[in-house]
């Protein structure tokens, strides 16, 4: 039987992504033994096992992790070779992209309608976490991470800074009063984050004449989520320091305080991480839209 290879990569990488043949099947719009004969007969072409398939779940072989590594990005050339065909061509098909809460929530979905505006045959799959994500094991065209890169995997898009602001309750200013130096943190209590993927507590940065001073508060509690980052701060629990665009309602609206106005944290990198250096047309013009939106 005669293979449409180049659909038959595009099923296998969608069954790898969605981690399920039905829910592939789903998201091509195909019925669901056309996924199980495709990824057949690609087995068959390479001659050799791409997955192991069980009632329960679905797991690469070797082979086939660097099959679906390989073959991602010859996919996306591939799009983007047919979409550069013809300039009137639609935009359409799946974006799977990932960042922090906190940006996904008051700045970019508030301002999707005018995405979609312009690109309606979109698909946007949105996931918003604080925690490090594996691109092509998990199916994502993008990430947005905010601070400094430990790792060489991704390319990397500098997307500019953001700011970050130290602040505290009214409440717990009242009990513990405000700190006025950078060496009167050590009176101090401060919720302190952790980072989910190396358990490392992450430290405090501050602005000085000699330049940045990192520095390690200690605290009754320590949290992995921005969103109970600022929970814990609007409880009195101790100061926070984070972006500066998710504290900004609470300042604004008096519920948080800034400490050290004159020693501020630094700003943060803001960087969009692709899985490999050949983008499809959809990757291109969400990137352009979201580099003019921060």
């Amino acid at each position: 039987m005669q293979i449409n290879l180049f659909e038959s990569i595009r099923i296998f990488i969608e069954i790898v992504e969605a981690g399920s043949f039905t829910q592939a099947a789903e998201n091509l719009r195909i019925h669901r033994p056309a996924v199980t004969k495709a990824l057949q007969l690609l087995e068959q072409h390479c001659g050799t096992r791409l997955m192991q398939r069980t009632t329960r779940r679905i797991d690469l072989t070797p082979d086939g992790e660097a099959f679906y590594r390989r073959s991602k990005p010859l996919l996306a050339q591939a799009d983007e070779l047919l979409e550069s065909i013809s300039s009137e061509r639609v935009l359409h098909g799946q974006l799977r992209v990932d960042m922090p809460i906190a940006l996904a929530a008051l700045l970019v979905i508030p301002r999707l309608p005018e995405f979609y505006s312009k690109y309606p045959d979109i698909e946007i799959v949105l996931s918003s976490s604080d925690r490090r994500r594996d691109m092509l094991r998990d199916g994502l065209d993008c990430i947005l991470r905010v601070g400094e890169l430990d790792d060489s995997d991704y390319v990397p898009h500098r997307m500019g800074n953001i700011k970050m602001t130290t602040c505290a309750s009214p409440g717990y200013i009242a009990l513990h009063g405000m700190p006025e130096t950078l060496e009167n943190l050590r009176d101090h209590q401060a919720i302190n984050w952790v980072n989910s993927n190396s358990r490392r507590t992450m430290p405090w940065t501050f602005t000085t004449p000699e330049g940045t001073r990192e520095m390690t508060l200690s605290g009754k509690l320590v949290v992995d989520n921005s969103e109970a980052y600022v929970a814990a701060g609007l409880a009195g629990l101790g100061l926070v320091q984070g972006m500066n665009v998710f504290l900004k309602p609470y300042l604004d609206s008096g519920q948080l305080v800034e400490v050290l106005p004159g020693n501020p944290s630094p700003d943060r990198k803001l960087t969009l991480l692709y899985p490999h250096r050949h983008l499809s047309h959809k990757v291109r013009v969400f990137t352009e839209w979201l580099e003019r939106l921060l």
